[in-house]
């Protein structure tokens, strides 16, 4: 493969100044596809980009992300046609009583649905929505809050699917065998410091301890000032429909435990689909006929969603064909010592997993390669494994056309765009934080 070396950073710099130009998204990581297609082959990039294209379509992982992808927006439609979330937002009113209670009951509630984060973002996002709406908070603020929270409990709880897949990142690259693979990820949680900050931060904000700032604070006088407008709007809107909170609350405990008995998310969410006629067609809420309209119309409601996060994974394999990985992870190899990997390592994984768009597949690729570094250098693997795993929930966070950012906008009913603005200068507080926390752990412990 032709090293491209600095060159091979072009696309991902080609969408980040696009999207703020454009604040369109798709077009604007499908443009840096093309430039990166461009690069690899020339006047005739057309045929081999639509390669990567039809290969990134016809891939196991992609035909997965579409039906978990679009069989969530059907669940949160039917959550929405029954009642059940607005049952469920009348029983969270009796606890909001104002911002800081709100807020803190959406972080909570992130943290009890510690599963998954897929889950915990669209569920969180379609419940509190409405809650945020009544004290006038940003539902910018509502996609911040879910997001840094949802993959952050994941990352640390083992029996997540971030947690499984984190166990098998460190059996497969030999820090552990297969049968101590729990209790080494145990041994990782006091290092990972990049999520337990993001909680931390999280709560802060929520509880109005960290002031907002930035772009952020901008949403929030901007919402304020147009008070009576949305007021006006507000009533004009039909009502929504109420059942019993229970219509939202059993479906998502349901999800929750087949996901922890299967380990398969998709499993989860293909019985709740059942379940919910079982649940709802007795009660009259619905008929089949409607039922059914309306798993089409949530599955229909996702296309944007997949249309951004396919875009990103077309970018993540243009990005691998240059060689990007490689040349970040190969330029830093000569500067490493074992007290500087740690934070070395956090800051690459970040930075190469928001390059790519794609937060697992890196970890998958640094793990390897960052590893037997530390290995060689005589460092501390664990302390290096946390920082790579702490760097793949930094990205997700950070990373404002990711699959977890696009599913907070979505749920929330926010661009892209907005989020990047005002979401990602709140995200710094935690990063820089962690950075020096890494920074001093490998000097301590490296």
């Amino acid at each position: 493969m032709e090293n491209f070396g600095i060159l091979s950073l072009l696309p991902v710099a080609v969408v980040i100044v696009l999207v703020f130009f454009t604040r369109r998204t798709t077009v604007s990581l499908l443009a840096g596809t093309i430039v990166g297609a461009a690069l690899l082959y020339g006047t005739g990039f057309a045929k081999p980009w639509l390669d990567v294209v039809y290969g990134v379509m016809g891939s196991d992982l992609w035909i997965w992300l579409v039906l978990v992808c679009g069989f969530f927006g059907s669940l949160v439609a039917l959550f929405e046609a029954s009642g059940g979330i607005m049952g469920f937002t009348g029983i969270a009113a009796r606890f909001c009583k104002g911002e800081r209670r709100t807020l803190l009951g959406a972080w909570l509630l992130d943290v009890v649905i510690f599963v998954d984060d897929w889950l915990s973002i669209l569920s969180v996002g379609a419940a509190m929505r409405q809650a945020t709406d009544r004290f006038r908070i940003p539902r910018e603020m509502l996609a911040f809050l879910s997001n840094a929270t949802a993959s952050s409990v994941c990352v640390i709880v083992p029996t997540s699917t971030w947690g499984v897949f984190m166990i098998s990142q460190l059996v497969s690259t030999g820090i552990c065998p297969a049968e101590a693979g729990m209790t080494t990820f145990l041994k990782t949680l006091p290092f990972l410091f990049y999520p337990l900050l993001a909680l931390l931060c999280g709560l802060l904000y929520a509880i109005g301890v960290l002031p907002r700032f930035g772009p952020m604070k901008k949403a929030y006088a901007d919402l304020r000032s147009k008070e009576e407008i949305r007021e006006t709007a507000a009533k004009e809107e039909p009502e929504a429909k109420r059942s019993s909170a229970l219509n939202f609350i059993i479906p998502v405990a349901l999800i929750t435990a087949i996901t922890i008995a299967t380990g398969e998310i998709l499993y989860g969410t293909l019985a709740c689909l059942v379940f919910c006629a079982i649940l709802y067609l007795p009660q009259r809420l619905m008929g089949p006929g409607e039922y059914l309209n309306t798993i089409l119309s949530g599955f229909k409601d996702m296309v944007g969603v997949l249309f951004i996060v396919t875009s990103a994974f077309i970018l993540r394999d243009i990005n691998a064909l240059l060689g990007m990985p490689d040349y970040v992870i190969g330029a830093a190899k000569a500067a490493m010592s074992p007290q500087v990997l740690p934070v070395a390592a956090f800051l690459i994984v970040t930075a190469l997993g928001v390059a790519a768009g794609n937060f697992w597949g890196i970890c998958a690729i640094a793990f390897p390669v960052i590893i037997p570094i530390a290995q060689a250098l005589d460092g501390n693997l664990l302390l290096t494994a946390a920082a790579i795993i702490s760097a793949t929930a930094a990205a997700s966070h950070i990373c404002f056309y990711g699959s977890e950012s696009t599913l907070a906008c979505s749920a929330t009913q926010i661009d892209n765009v907005r989020y990047a603005q005002t979401a990602i200068p709140m995200l710094m507080v935690p990063l820089i934080l962690s950075t020096l926390f890494f920074l001093g752990a490998g000097f301590l412990f490296g």
